[in-house]
């Protein structure tokens, strides 16, 4: 007796991004996952640029069912609940409309969690195609992370809905609510683990200086997330950095407020940022 494969959804939310969605659901019907196995659902968080007249299209001509959802929610993590919620498959995959699909995405994902995982991160890494920037945005995941990212994770149904999806307290707010769930997850005592060839590539995008010096904002619910899941501080950086990075831009800013008010050589404290990110993954090959 042949058993089916799982059936898998695919969960993308969406906002503003019409041109990198649909590369992104062209990636997606691309897959070498049986065409019955699997739907995508893209929930819109509508904005008026064509988005859901260019996923009409789309879906007139898909091999697999592409299901669309007009929404007004303040932010991505409602938007995944919202899909996670009108979901039929045992396996929740989840991706961000700025990424790309390896053929072999879901195959990968599936194999993780068949194989006894409730949660898998996949591999994320920048779009080699694009250049890197000094100021840029993207995402690179290479292993597991305390963060479980929601541009690229699978989760089983069953144990998702069980924890109750994304936790109230961080669904509706701008970022954290992936960190949430994962932990929620993974203090239940349920395993969780990587699947390094679920590989999608991550947009890079050009940031103005003012939008770098910005970005950290968009961490403010961090402190609220170590209150809530306090193990998470084994994973931070000397307890309370995100990052060495993050510690060495800290001593950054320090080094010039000190170099202003008292002496130039505190601009030594400057030396730490300065060398991880002109060595951080080859960002620049020619510095």
């Amino acid at each position: 007796m042949t058993t089916e494969p799982p059936f898998v959804s695919v969960i993308v939310p969406t906002r503003a991004r019409r041109d990198l969605l649909r590369r992104l659901l062209l990636s997606l019907f691309a897959q070498d996952w049986p065409r019955e196995r699997f739907e995508i659902i893209v929930v819109h968080n509508h904005t008026d640029d064509g988005t859901d007249r260019m996923v009409a299209g789309l879906a007139a001509e898909s091999p697999v069912p592409l299901r669309y959802h007009r929404t007004n929610f303040a932010g991505p993590g409602a938007s995944r609940q919202f899909g996670a919620d009108h979901a039929q498959g045992g396996i929740l995959a989840f991706i961000d409309d700025d990424c790309e699909a390896s053929p072999g995405w879901i195959a990968a994902g599936v194999a993780a969690i068949t194989g006894g995982l409730a949660l898998a991160q996949g591999r994320t890494l920048p779009r080699p195609d694009q250049p890197r920037r000094l100021l840029e945005k993207t995402v690179t995941v290479t292993g597991p992370t305390p963060y479980f990212e929601t541009c690229n994770i699978f989760y089983d149904a069953a144990v998702f809905h069980a924890i109750g999806g994304f936790p109230a307290d961080f669904r509706d707010r701008f970022y954290g609510e992936d960190t949430a769930l994962g932990w929620a997850v993974h203090l239940a005592g349920h395993p969780t683990g990587f699947a390094p060839d679920a590989l999608v590539h991550h947009e890079v995008f050009p940031v103005s200086f003012r939008r770098w010096l910005m970005e950290p904002t968009t961490m403010r619910h961090w402190p609220a997330l170590v209150r809530a899941y306090p193990q998470m501080r084994r994973d931070l950086f000397l307890g309370y950095f995100l990052s060495r990075l993050t510690a060495a831009f800290d001593l950054f800013a320090l080094g010039l407020i000190l170099a202003a008010l008292v002496h130039p050589a505190f601009l030594l404290l400057a030396l730490p940022y300065l060398v991880l990110r002109f060595t951080d993954r080859g960002r620049l090959t020619n510095p």
